[in-house]
């Protein structure tokens, strides 16, 4: 077979032209380490940014900073004040009771839109996300275990194959994410590790009702932890 019919009988190439991926770039990389450290607890609410000691610190030019801060503001990690500059957002009282009500009830939506298609893989799934989540707690990783956390409660929106509830919930994670990261500063040690291992038994049992309510029933835990957190400070998770 000649060279020219070798090329006419191979199959197209379905994935169109692109460029090489390039590395990221400065801001992206400030971007991604201030995120890190927002979600892991290493930068506490209400801390604030100075442009010119970042630059110094990170080695990146002002601009590249400034640009990673509108970033991480439009993210709502981030706010501005105006003649004072950029501070780690702070949740309020008011706010965290409306994460976690507009939480509880998407989260009550997708265990009853999901519970009869619940099968080994869910199990197995959810289970291992657990599993990482208690190893993460009981080896005092603290900053694996807000990730793993996350990981956690995001799967019953990724195996509901509703749109919909995981945009809405992908909507909430930066906000969810911080009030795992103050729970966390709370409630540390066996009370977390039962708590994770008491969802996951329910989530798996035989009675959606009971589930409904364990719902209930930690998103009343956590926000009493995160409200715990917002009346005595700052906070950092210990490991941090």
């Amino acid at each position: 077979m000649s060279y020219t019919q070798e090329k006419e009988n191979e199959e197209p190439d379905p994935l169109p032209k692109f460029d090489v991926v390039l590395p990221m770039t400065r801001r992206a990389q400030v971007a991604e380490t201030l995120r890190n450290f927002i979600l892991s607890g290493q930068l506490a609410p209400g801390t604030q940014l100075v442009e010119a000691k970042l630059s110094s610190r990170f080695g990146v030019s002002r601009g590249s900073i400034r640009e990673a801060i509108w970033e991480l503001i439009d993210q709502g990690l981030l706010v501005n004040r105006p003649y004072a500059g950029a501070f780690v957002v702070s949740l309020d009282d008011r706010t965290m009771s409306e994460v976690f009500s507009v939480r509880g009830a998407i989260e009550r939506h997708a265990f009853t839109q999901l519970w009869s298609s619940r099968d080994a893989q869910f199990r197995k799934e959810f289970g291992d996300r657990c599993k990482t989540l208690v190893k993460a707690i009981r080896t005092g990783d603290n900053v694996e275990a807000i990730k793993a956390e996350i990981r956690f409660h995001s799967y019953p929106y990724e195996f509901s194959n509703n749109t919909v509830l995981l945009e809405v919930w992908e909507q909430l994670s930066q906000k969810i994410h911080l009030s795992f990261v103050m729970s966390q500063a709370s409630v540390r040690g066996l009370d977390f590790v039962e708590e994770a291992e008491r969802y996951y038994a329910v989530a798996i049992g035989d009675s959606l009702d009971e589930m409904l309510a364990e719902i209930d029933r930690h998103l009343e835990l956590g926000l009493i932890a995160v409200k715990r957190s917002l009346e005595t400070g700052p906070f950092r998770l210990h490991g941090a």
